[in-house]
Parts: structure tokens; C-alpha cells; sequence
């Protein structure tokens, strides 16, 4: 069986396979200060009900998306459907964070949003390209490089699915991101851990 994945779960995934476990297969989610940030950066992207039309331009916010072939579903932020001259679409994803030192998306970022990228191109059949609004510097990056993207997109599924199947819980990888974790009270990484 291939066991569906949720575009958003990419992301928790690939920041801490631990926190993925406890967010989407046992259901522990809490909120903090960077989850509450997140979610008032999003809240500018979340009405399903607000199209609207920008020469020739039609722009959807929340748009529902999904992938047959990979097994994947999800929402996509903002969709930008141009049919100026056939049909081109622009997918964005709302992020609070910035992007790597030298101007392109981060990671975890980028393999969410080729994921959306993904699924759009499957539904539509037509070209895709995919940006990162990054609210601190409030402006788009684009994507590039989605070679990289989709060999990382299949190797993470791959992944995922394991620890799925086999109903293995991933080991906890402790690091500097630990106490800006939202399940870091669940979590509890230092607890029990010989280099406490």
C-alpha cells in the first residue's frame, strides 16, 4: 500500500522526522511563537472564497491540489493562473522565514512547494513555476534547480512511507532547533539523553 502523504507534512518531516511522527501519525500538536507567526503569515492566503482577476490573470488563494501519481494532497497557498497565451501557472507558497544566504529557498521550503508544483502540473498539464514569498523580506523567490527537488521529493516519500509501514517511530535528532520546537513540551529531547 502507498500510504497518502499532506504536502505539509513535507516540511515537518525534513526540520525533524521526531516532530513529523508526533504532528501527523500520533496527532500531538501544540502551538507556539513561531507556529502563531506562521499562521498569521498564512492568514493573508486563507480564503478559499477570494478570487480574483489581474489582466488575465486569475488568482486563487487556498487552492485544493493533489497527485495521483506520488500519493500526495494538499492545499496550495496562492495559485496564479495565467491563459494570456495558453495556460501558465505561478504556485506560491506563504512563508514567515527567509530564504539561504545567497538567495535561494531553503530546503525544506523548496521540497514542499515542488511538491505543489508537482500535483498543479499533474491536474493541468501544463507548465508550473513555483515561488517562496518569504514575509521578512517580503518579496518571492523562485524555485530553481528541480532536478535536485524532485530526486529529494521521491527519496523523502520513500522515507516516509517506511516509517509509516512499519509503524516505526523515528529517533529523536537533537539539535539547536529543539527549543524553538512547537512539541518541544511533548517532545521533551533532553530528557533521558546521556549527553543531557
Amino acid at each position: 500500500m502507498d500510504y497518502e502523504i499532506t504536502l505539509n507534512s513535507l516540511e515537518h518531516f525534513c526540520f525533524c522526522k521526531y516532530q513529523w511522527w508526533l504532528n501527523y501519525i500520533e496527532n500531538e500538536w501544540m502551538d507556539n511563537i513561531h507556529t502563531t507567526l506562521g499562521n498569521i503569515v498564512h492568514s493573508k492566503v486563507d480564503d478559499r472564497t477570494f478570487i480574483e482577476n489581474r489582466n488575465g490573470v486569475e488568482i486563487r488563494r487556498s487552492v485544493p491540489v493533489f497527485s495521483n501519481e506520488l500519493n500526495l494532497y494538499g492545499i496550495a497557498d496562492l495559485v496564479e493562473y495565467d491563459r494570456n497565451k495558453g495556460l501558465k501557472i505561478n504556485v506560491v507558497e506563504y512563508k514567515k522565514g527567509k530564504p539561504k544566504d545567497n538567495g535561494d529557498v531553503q530546503d525544506f521550503d523548496g521540497l514542499q512547494l515542488f511538491a505543489q508544483m508537482v500535483c498543479l502540473k499533474e491536474i493541468h498539464k501544463c507548465e508550473v513555476n513555483g515561488y517562496i514569498f518569504y514575509d521578512s523580506i517580503k518579496r518571492r523567490i523562485k524555485l530553481k534547480d528541480e532536478p535536485y527537488f524532485k530526486n529529494l521529493l521521491l527519496l523523502i516519500l520513500n522515507e516516509m512511507r517506511q516509517y509509516i509501514k512499519n509503524k516505526s517511530m523515528p529517533p529523536k535528532n537533537i539539535d539547536k532547533h529543539c527549543r524553538a520546537c512547537s512539541v518541544y513540551e511533548i517532545c521533551l529531547p533532553y530528557i533521558g539523553e546521556k549527553n543531557a
